[in-house]
């Protein structure tokens, strides 16, 4: 007899054992619904280097973005997109004394976007193109991609503006000395 309690005690204990491993003490759904965000950039200019005319065909001058450019795709689509760019005429605005504003042309104006970088998590880098481009009044792609780069890059372009042999010095704000006004250019940029 002591050996049948045995073995239906073993047995006992193994069901229970079986019964408890298999049933779950309770099953629960978790969701979250993801919503689409934006496409942005953030975009910054620069103050370039001043140039002496000496006549020489051609002089640069360049700089750098004042500040790290970010654009973010956060669509949540893996559309293509682009950062679109044009540039008004750099121009020396008219002094009291010098009527005449002074112009160079918008294709001497170039923005070379440099090294793009991916931030964490986000797609790569690699099909994202930015070579040098020569502005122009309309507008043209600057930095584009041709499939998915969902997330956050940043970049930090340089400025140059070629200056011709036979460009005008900027025009004096007031009188025929003093303060110039130097050539500017408002440059526009698009996220599309």
């Amino acid at each position: 007899m002591r050996r049948i309690t045995g073995l239906s005690a073993i047995f006992t204990t193994s069901a229970v054992a079986l019964t408890l491993g298999l049933t779950p003490a309770s099953a629960d759904v978790v969701d979250s619904t993801i919503s689409g965000g934006t496409l942005t950039a953030n975009t910054y200019g620069a103050t370039l280097t001043g140039v002496t005319l000496d006549g020489s065909n051609t002089q640069t001058s360049t700089g750098n973005s004042s500040s790290e450019w970010t654009i973010t795709d956060a669509r949540g689509t893996g559309s293509a997109w682009a950062l679109s760019v044009s540039a008004s005429t750099p121009t020396s605005a008219a002094g009291t004394d010098e009527s005449i504003p002074r112009t160079i042309p918008v294709s001497g104006l170039t923005i070379t976007p440099g090294t793009i970088t991916a931030g964490a998590g986000s797609d790569s880098a690699a099909t994202i193109t930015a070579p040098a481009l020569a502005l122009s009044t309309s507008s043209q792609a600057l930095v584009s991609t041709v499939g998915q780069n969902m997330g956050t890059y940043t970049l930090a372009p340089a400025f140059s503006l070629a200056i011709p042999a036979n460009a005008y010095r900027s025009n004096y704000a007031v009188g025929a000395s003093g303060a110039l006004n130097p050539y500017t250019s408002t440059i526009t940029y698009t996220m599309g």
